[in-house]
């Protein structure tokens, strides 16, 4: 199964990361304000869970906060 995000899911997944309070946020190797986590990344985790309903999609960073992009207005 493939599982995609919209546009507009990506912009606030995008608007999330740079804002959201994050105890992993750096100034080091310069990108300041940026959630680094080494070279191969990996602080976001994409999570989408097929229901009845519709598919449950949430985003976890690695800080423990989670986005929730679910529109359950299409279930």
């Amino acid at each position: 199964m493939i599982f995609n995000t919209t546009k507009e899911q990506d912009q606030e997944i995008h608007l999330w990361k740079k804002e959201h309070s994050c105890d992993v946020r750096t100034d080091n190797y310069g990108m300041q304000g940026e959630i680094y986590v080494g070279a191969i990344g990996g602080a976001l985790t994409y999570e989408f869970t097929p229901t009845g309903l519709g598919t449950v999609e949430i985003v976890k960073c690695v800080c423990g906060q989670t986005l929730n992009l679910t529109d359950t207005g299409k279930w």
